[in-house]
């Protein structure tokens, strides 16, 4: 039987494939200049669907972490930023201008990093390789997309241009996803819960030139390229990490020592300048993590303790945030119109059901504000549990 030969477009896909494989060696320097653009409500609810249909598949997902804005104004409908990047071999600087991390600069040279901003302050792993950054990791995908082969279905749409260089159009659909290995980074930072993406790729190089996800026909986040350079020499200056006059470079494992302590129920309780609530009733199987949180001013930070329990199988776990009602840490969240109010033995509770992948629930008593989360327990339960918690003891060693 003799072979079928290969059509016209998949001749195109083999050869966008293989242009998309072979992006990340096709240059030995860069110097790019992206626009990332993000429609707020539009990425809520696609993170939203993403997260009901992560958890109908079983996974566990805790979007709380995500979605705590409190103490910031409203985000506006729509944002931008710029980010620049420059890349030789293992050397890296990346900056960002406008957005919420305007004025954020940060260096890396191999396993070593250093970054600066507004709200961080200086910051440095110089004494310790171990600890890791992110510097350059959130638009690497356009300089390496291999890892988008694994989660995409590719087809060739066309031909087009950006930053002045030939493109090839792409459109892409996820893949059904394996649950051994969960979601691949790289697809979330180009946005969960998209139905579709479309790529232009640069037709010499195979690197990205822009990214659109899309839901229900609408875009929610694009990055798009507005100039980009390769294997032109780059000054040794560019990688040299000076910060502000004045600025003290921290070390980043000191200060995550400093801010965020594990400890006893009775040490938060002497520690917090707050009442401490625990459950009044426990299952004796269940273990608890205590975990208090430093205030700082930079990063900007109030105390804080942060209470999880989890039962002995893992099938059950719920963490129980806790600070002064009067820092408004979640003003927002909890001012949204679609908590319920609910009474349990004679205490009000606000609860909101699993709409993100998690019930919640919170009430403010004797000046602290409580704020209850779970991926697996119902809104009812996390009322219960709100209803009866109670002073945690200020001496013994619970």
């Amino acid at each position: 039987m003799s072979e079928v030969p290969p059509t016209g477009d998949e001749i195109e896909l083999g050869a966008l494939l293989a242009l998309l494989h072979g992006a990340a060696e096709s240059f030995r320097t860069v110097q790019a200049t992206y626009r990332t653009w993000r429609h707020a409500e539009r990425l809520r609810e696609a993170f939203r669907a993403d997260s009901e249909e992560q958890k109908r598949r079983g996974a566990s997902i805790t979007s709380m972490v995500s979605r705590r804005i409190g103490g910031r104004e409203p985000e506006p409908p729509t944002t931008e930023e710029t980010v620049r990047i420059w890349r030789d071999g293992q050397r890296l600087r990346e900056e960002h201008h406008g957005g919420s991390r305007d004025g954020y600069y940060g260096v890396a040279d191999g396993p070593l990093w250093w970054f600066w901003d507004e709200g961080m302050g200086a910051m440095s792993n110089q004494d310790d390789p171990s600890v890791g950054s992110g510097i350059g990791q959130e638009l690497q995908v356009m300089l390496n997309p291999i890892p988008l082969l694994s989660a995409l279905r590719f087809r060739v749409a066309g031909r087009s241009q950006v930053a002045g260089r030939a493109t090839i159009t792409a459109h892409a659909t996820a893949r059904p996803e394996d649950p051994r290995h969960g979601r691949l980074l790289a697809l979330q930072r180009l946005g969960a819960g998209a139905h579709r993406y479309e790529f232009e790729v640069d037709q010499e190089r195979g690197v990205l030139l822009a990214v659109s996800s899309i839901r229900d026909d609408q875009p929610f986040f694009k990055i798009t390229t507005l100039a980009i350079g390769f294997d032109e020499p780059i000054s040794a200056e560019t990688f040299q990490f000076a910060p502000p006059e004045g600025e003290r470079i921290q070390s980043a494992r000191d200060r995550h020592r400093h801010l965020s302590h594990p400890i006893t129920l009775t040490e938060a309780q002497q520690r917090a300048p707050f009442i401490v609530f625990i459950p009044d009733r426990v299952p004796t199987d269940w273990q608890v993590n205590c975990v208090f949180i430093e205030p700082s001013q930079r990063p900007p930070s109030k105390a804080h303790v942060w209470l999880t329990y989890r039962s002995a199988d893992g099938h059950q776990r719920v963490s129980i945030s806790q600070m002064s009602a009067a820092d408004h840490y979640y003003e927002i969240i909890i001012n949204d119109e679609n908590w319920q109010e609910v009474a349990r033995d004679g205490t009000s509770v606000k609860v909101r059901p699993a709409e993100w992948a998690q019930a919640e629930a919170h009430l403010e008593r004797d000046g602290t504000l409580v704020f209850l989360a779970s991926d697996n327990l119902t809104a009812d339960q996390l009322a219960t549990i709100a209803a009866s918690l109670r002073p945690a003891p200020n001496t013994g060693s619970i």
